[in-house]
């Protein structure tokens, strides 16, 4: 999970000095002959033996200058030494992110993203990217694209030779503007013309099944999954649910705000999250005594993530849900985002969180499904699973 400004579980901060300016004070301080600096520029790595260490960066960076035959990319060395320094942490959670890349992680946290709102696969008939999905509501589906388009060129320009990655640069690339796209549809070709702007991923949906029992996927728990969870619950009330069932597959975690916004709505006063820091500090977040007080299960699988696995935690720890499905992750580690002063940033586990109960899940790895169920064939057996459980007991 991650902190955020609101409390969860992503913090945003700002570095006083990033590598580059520190670089650039003890270059300033080095003097003619490259000898030795002022303490002050010294000062400005926080030890000698980070000075040390740049110091050695810039003999690399220079020696590769002056002697490598080949053609040197900048951004790519620099962002690889950068990737390579948090990687050497040995934490797949930490990570370096570009400028560019921290910009798409910022939207994806908001639940919005660039483009035309359609997911694509390459078609290995034509080459061309087939639309596999449309966002409800986006600026795809309202031009009239459908499920099974090819997509074959963007602005005239052809895509049939392009990876997806390029595909979508060349499409975000458009933002607020509009593109024609030449479609595949059938065999025969036509022209469509879309927006491509700013749009918003609505991480919850949710419906009545089985006449009274309320589903409700939460796809992550990133900006507004809670206010959407809530207000499905209560529509879904308002229609005359008994019973709950809180999807939570795949779901990758977010941020700590929204699970705990939801936990407090769903349970009675008591500790719903724990977290401590690198010195051992304890940090507890409780619920209020208004809460949702009906049968509910959670569904879990594999690639439940984070969130996903404290909210099954939470409630399976006060026996106020059943958890069905398959083991989860265990991840119980927050990070932190340190936004440096290029706009690039630093994503670095910071604190372990606990449930209720202060088991680390990542020692435990993971959440245990009350009814451990897999899924077979072409029914939802765990969803089935679930809603038996609910009506049947």
């Amino acid at each position: 999970m991650k902190q955020n400004s609101g409390g969860p579980l992503r913090a945003i901060g700002r570095l006083k000095i990033n590598f580059w300016i520190a670089l650039l004070l003890c270059i300033l301080c080095v003097g003619v002959t490259y000898g030795v600096a002022s303490s002050r520029s010294r000062a400005a790595f926080g030890s000698e033996e980070n000075y040390a260490q740049a110091m050695k960066y810039l003999e690399i960076k220079n020696t590769i200058d002056d002697y490598y035959i080949g053609e040197v990319d900048e951004e790519t060395i620099s962002s690889a030494a950068f990737s390579a320094m948090v990687n050497s942490l040995g934490d797949v959670w930490s990570s370096y992110m570009s400028p560019t890349e921290y910009q798409t992680y910022q939207l994806y946290s908001s639940n919005q993203f660039i483009g035309l709102g359609v997911s694509i696969a390459k078609d290995s008939d034509t080459g061309g990217f087939e639309i596999t999905g449309l966002t409800e509501g986006s600026p795809a589906e309202n031009a009239g694209l459908q499920r099974g388009d090819i997509i074959l060129s963007v602005d005239g320009e052809d895509v049939t030779g392009m990876t997806i990655s390029d595909a979508r640069s060349l499409i975000t690339s458009h933002i607020d503007e509009s593109v024609t796209l030449l479609i595949d549809r059938n065999g025969s070709q036509t022209e469509y013309t879309v927006d491509c702007r700013l749009i918003y991923d609505n991480p919850v949906s949710y419906e009545m099944i089985n006449g009274n029992v309320g589903y409700i996927k939460i796809s992550n728990f990133e900006s507004g999954a809670a206010d959407g969870a809530i207000a499905a619950i209560e529509s879904l009330l308002g229609s005359g649910a008994q019973y709950f069932v809180f999807d939570v597959r795949t779901n990758p975690g977010g941020l700590l705000s929204e699970l705990t916004t939801l936990l407090d709505y769903l349970l009675p006063g008591v500790d719903i999250f724990v977290s401590v820091d690198k010195s051992g500090e304890e940090t507890v977040i409780t619920s209020n005594n208004v809460c949702l007080d009906m049968d509910m299960c959670v569904l879990v699988n594999a690639d439940s993530y984070s969130a996903a696995e404290f909210f099954a935690a939470a409630l399976q720890e006060y026996g106020w849900a059943t958890i069905v499905g398959e083991h989860t992750t265990g991840k119980g580690r927050s990070q932190q985002t340190f936004e440096l002063s290029d706009g690039s940033a630093l994503h670095l586990s910071t604190a372990k969180y606990l449930t209720p109960n202060r088991v680390d899940l990542s020692e435990q790895g993971g959440v245990a499904p009350d009814i451990e169920v897999a899924l077979t064939g072409n029914t939802d057996s765990q969803l089935d699973a679930a809603v038996s459980q609910l009506l049947y007991g």
